[in-house]
């Protein structure tokens, strides 16, 4: 089966499961990356993740390759995200995290950047040196998605991680994203901020106390948004008070 039969295969059944038609899909809403939703929850697209195709049937390797191509190719949400799901919640080979880790390039939602980070993740764990060296790179991209996935690809949930990385390697990224004006980045990094303290509660308050005039309004929402409630008055307070103190200072 050639990379173009296997994407005719996915988007025939996936089109088929949305009750469309290739004569319907000009009503439906295009992303600016060109990716056509096709209105379908989410429950329902991991069902099609268990499809048959006709290519599973090759090696990881040959795998990777087609549901590569789909991903780069294909103008269609759904059958994208299928790709995504396949290698969720599984330990890949190395071949398979190579090809991968440029899927990155066509990301443009943040459900897509999640959907990557939950597969980043489990290699970082497994294998950090196959794709830390790729984060650290992506810290300082242009893309504000490869930005974003420089802090939630290293841990995403804390409470999945069997194991993880030190504190310090965690917090060095997040220290440079600090000033980031991309909103998904923020998030992603207030995101992470609040999963590394769920490793390492007192050198993450530690952190959030050094830095609370520095970090951007929404990554402190998502950040302290766990934590209990009357230190989280007390670093409001703090917080408030210094950016008043900053604030008077810069109108003297």
């Amino acid at each position: 089966m050639s990379k173009e039969d296997a994407l005719q295969e996915v988007t025939q059944v996936t089109l088929a499961a949305a009750n469309q038609t290739l004569a319907t899909i000009d009503t439906l809403a295009t992303s600016p990356q060109g990716f056509v939703r096709l209105n379908l929850r989410v429950p329902a697209v991991r069902k099609l993740t268990k499809t048959p195709y006709h290519f599973l049937e090759r090696s990881s390797l040959s795998i990777a390759q087609q549901w590569n191509y789909i991903w780069r190719n294909t103008p269609y949400y759904e059958v994208a995200c299928q790709a995504l799901y396949y290698y969720q919640h599984s330990s890949l080979e190395h071949h398979e995290i190579k090809i991968i880790q440029q899927w990155i390039n066509r990301c443009d939602c943040w459900e897509h950047s999640d959907d990557l980070s939950k597969i980043y993740t489990q290699s970082i764990e497994e294998n950090p040196s196959w794709l830390l060296p790729t984060l650290k790179q992506w810290n300082q991209s242009k893309n504000p998605w490869k930005r974003r996935q420089s802090v939630v690809g290293l841990i995403e949930y804390a409470s999945k991680r069997q194991r993880v990385l030190a504190f310090e390697v965690l917090i060095d990224s997040i220290d440079n994203l600090l000033a980031d004006e991309e909103y998904y980045v923020q998030k992603g990094l207030g995101w992470t901020l609040r999963e590394i303290h769920n490793l390492y509660p007192c050198l993450t308050l530690d952190y959030i106390n050094a830095r609370l005039t520095s970090i951007h309004p929404i990554a402190y929402s998502a950040a302290t948004e766990k934590l209990a409630p009357q230190i989280k008055t007390k670093l409001n307070r703090i917080r408030k008070d210094c950016r008043q103190g900053l604030k008077r200072k810069a109108e003297q």
